[in-house]
């Protein structure tokens, strides 16, 4: 009998579908906050900032819950840690092409963060070369230190804002 078209012994596809589901809904909520944040950053418009930011860990970690009871669940069909086509290789085949089209949508999702996260911390870095440039050029004894308005020494390294999670 082919392994490949038997039926998973597994009861818990409809939670996996689930979870994908949701975490497919939490991509597309993380997106558009981030979409929020970059431009309330490129606009200067602090107002909800931390609000934004606050949010988006909430949907980090929620994802993160998600995919920690995917895993485990994956875990136990496949009898092993492995990834995600190997282990719905045990599933019929239409549950099959359902999980990996959803999983496709995950993943475009998820490269779509990613390349706005991108275009955030580029446009940061880029503003951090034009201050630092202009403040070196202004001031050339300041050798690139910075002072809080209490007189103390600060870091002037830039931090990214958005947390980069990956799957």
């Amino acid at each position: 009998m082919d392994n490949t078209s038997a039926v998973t012994p597994f009861a818990d596809n409809e939670r996996v579908f689930l979870i994908l589901q949701l975490q497919v809904e939490i991509m597309e909520e993380i997106f558009a906050i981030q979409e929020l944040v970059k431009n309330a950053v490129i606009n200067q418009e602090w107002t909800d900032f931390d609000t934004l930011l606050g949010t988006i860990n909430q949907y980090s970690d929620n994802f993160h819950e998600l995919e920690t009871e995917r895993v485990s669940i994956f875990d136990k069909i496949s009898g092993k840690r492995s990834n995600f086509y190997n282990t719905i290789i045990h599933f019929p085949e239409e549950e099959r092409k359902k999980f990996s089209e959803l999983y496709r949508s995950l993943k475009m999702k998820t490269l779509k963060v990613r390349m706005s996260n991108e275009s955030l911390i580029h446009y940061l870095d880029e503003a951090k070369t034009t201050i630092d440039t202009f403040l070196d050029a202004a001031y050339p004894d300041r050798k690139n230190r910075l002072y809080s308005p209490w007189g103390a020494k600060v870091s002037a390294d830039m931090r990214s804002m958005i947390v980069n999670h990956s799957l």
